[in-house]
């Protein structure tokens, strides 16, 4: 089934040793981009969330963020010294140069990146297999539950793009049959603009009938409708075949834009007598663009 790359999901892990929060956002992208923010006890285990990420999930920017604690008593602060010495120098020679005499807030030096860490942030052996644990469990929840978010949304999109294409068709085939007359109309046209510049002048029918014909060729459009309603028909095939789609749907959406340009610039010219294909022409390309929108957010 198609996915929408939107999605959100957030879980968590009790243990008897660490809590463990996992969230991932995902929204649309060309191409797969995972963006970790991550504590430092999990930076290790990175290359095991890229990997649990990219089994499943094929296109998007994902954001996954982790927040963990440990159930222990035996964390103890280190504090680096060098930065904040350095930071406290800096903050007092400042002070001198500018005549304040306010001592700095320690609270705001300790919040310094870096400032302060866990003695104990190197993990254990046993540690970094609890978390492990802990971390491959509320990853496969998480992703589980993002695919279940991202393909309902995939489903309303594609239901979406399958009514247009539909719609797409039908125009489509109601223009294709009135196409049989149009060498009639444009020889009536063709009549009317003679009729108004020679007045009494008599025409011959059989000119007038060759204009028309010439007319008719110039702007026939039956092609471009054959075409147009074979890549409508190709869509919903697509559709119902499911899978990855958003950018196999992109690329035909771009072939139905050409083909419902040609017919615009093909019909425009016809004034009052192609005015309905032009207004349906205009109708099919905004159609167009609905499902080329649509795509964008498809997996």
């Amino acid at each position: 089934m198609a996915a929408s790359m939107t999605g959100y999901a957030r879980v968590q892990s009790e243990g008897e040793d660490l809590s463990l929060t996992l969230t991932v956002r995902s929204v649309n992208h060309r191409f797969l981009d995972l963006q970790l923010r991550v504590p430092p006890e999990i930076e290790a285990l990175e290359g095991l969330i890229r990997q649990h990420i990219k089994q499943q999930i094929v296109r998007g920017q994902l954001q996954v963020s982790a927040s963990l604690r440990w159930h222990r008593k035996t964390e103890r602060l280190r504090v680096n010294r060098p930065l904040v010495e350095a930071y406290l120098e800096t903050y007092r020679e400042l002070a001198r140069a500018q005549g304040i005499t306010v001592e700095p807030d320690l609270n705001a030096v300790f919040r310094v990146p870096g400032a302060v860490t866990l003695d104990d942030a190197e993990l254990e052996e046993s540690q970094k297999s609890v978390l492990g644990v802990a971390l491959t469990d509320c990853l496969g929840r998480a992703i589980e539950e993002l695919q279940r978010i991202r393909l309902r949304e995939g489903e309303g999109i594609v239901a979406d793009i399958r009514e247009r294409g539909r719609t797409i068709r039908q125009e489509t085939e109601r223009l294709t049959s009135m196409l049989p007359g149009t060498t009639a109309r444009f020889q009536q046209r063709i009549e009317r603009r003679l009729t108004d510049l020679l007045g009494e002048v008599p025409l011959d029918p059989q000119r007038v009938l060759q204009e028309a014909a010439v007319l008719a060729d110039r702007t026939d459009i039956s092609e471009e409708l054959q075409r147009l309603k074979a890549h409508a028909e190709r869509l919903l095939e697509m559709l119902a075949g499911g899978a990855e789609l958003g950018k196999q749907i992109d690329f035909l959406a771009q072939e139905m834009n050409r083909e419902a340009n040609t017919m615009l610039s093909k019909t425009t010219p016809l004034g009052q007598e192609g005015l309905e294909f032009t207004d349906t022409a205009l109708r099919i390309k905004a159609e167009i663009e609905k499902i080329r929108e649509q795509t964008q957010n498809l997996e």
